[in-house]
């Protein structure tokens, strides 16, 4: 299990960061408006406002924001605004910076050195996931700042969970509508995200370590061709290897060819993972879709009864 930072109370200070597609401040003005209902105090980014192509500012500004956050002694968490492409960058970038400093793994020694705080976000933002990770610390796979503006019926459940875990409440997630493939029950440490940045990520640094963990995956607006190739690029990769269980969030907009590739996402992870050992949990009430509960990355989780717990 990951180092896990300390909870939230009231008079603590997070931070808001946009590390990947640009925000204005009335994006975001909803999600102010909740952090300081919670008694918490928010201080922006330096440049989260700022504006380059869809980028939240330039590679260089948005590094500088990251290595801001992380480096803040004061503040408990680290909020995230949207999603969209940006990340890999804005860490590629934000390791050259400090890594005169910090040697090879610059970010990783940054933050193992700074005061723990929890990363929030989601999509795009599975890249500093997996940062985390790697830095041995456990974050929180939840909304970005911008979702707080939505209007639908789930989006208040979604806030209220999220606070809850951010509060150290002991979650537990209804799940009696998914769908199970072997064992009813799923146990250990939860690791993964995106499946398009799990993909990317693969033969980088931020690989992921899945053996004896559970794997969660989740996705939105891909071909089904390109999941397809996803999932075997995974598992030639190893990722399946030795896993304890895998949690398939929401798989939403899905596109497909003027010829059908002929496979749902369900039936490509059922015929591909065929014979392995562990259970499969479908439509895991986490990601794109409306309803998105928030999950710690990084600590033990347990899937039983219908019910996941953390």
């Amino acid at each position: 299990m990951k180092n896990q930072p300390a909870y939230l109370v009231p008079g603590d200070t997070v931070l808001l960061i946009a590390p990947s597609r640009s925000v204005s401040e009335m994006d975001v003005a909803a999600f102010s408006d909740w952090v300081g209902a919670q008694g918490w105090k928010l201080e922006c980014a330096p440049n989260l406002f700022a504006v380059e192509n869809q980028f939240a500012g330039s590679d260089q500004q948005r590094a500088e924001d990251l290595i801001w956050a992380i480096n803040h002694t004061k503040a408990k968490a680290i909020f995230t605004a949207r999603g969209g492409y940006g990340c890999v960058r804005t860490v590629s970038k934000a390791e050259e910076l400090c890594g005169d400093l910090e040697g090879n793994n610059g970010l990783v020694n940054l933050i193992q050195k700074s005061p723990a705080k929890w990363l929030v976000g989601f999509s795009d933002i599975t890249w500093l996931h997996l940062l985390f990770a790697k830095a041995n610390v456990q974050s929180i796979h939840g909304p970005v700042a911008t979702q707080w503006k939505l209007n639908h019926q789930h989006i208040e459940n979604n806030i209220f969970h999220l606070g809850g875990v951010l509060r150290g409440e002991k979650q537990t997630i209804n799940m009696q509508r998914c769908e199970v493939i072997g064992s009813k029950s799923v146990a250990g440490e939860l690791v993964g995200g995106n499946l398009s940045l799990l993909y990317a990520s693969l033969g980088t640094p931020y690989q992921p370590d899945t053996r004896e963990k559970v794997l969660f995956i989740e996705d939105l607006d891909e071909y089904y061709y390109h999941i397809d190739r996803m999932l075997y690029s995974l598992k030639l990769s190893g990722l399946f290897n030795g896993i304890k269980g895998l949690l398939v969030g929401s798989m939403i907009d899905m596109n497909d060819n003027a010829v059908p590739f002929g496979r749902s996402i369900k039936t490509m992870i059922t015929e591909l993972l065929a014979g392995c050992d562990f259970p499969i949990v479908f439509d895991v009430p986490v990601g794109h879709d409306e309803e998105n509960m928030s999950i710690k990355l990084g600590a033990e989780c347990n899937f039983e009864d219908s019910k996941l717990t953390q």
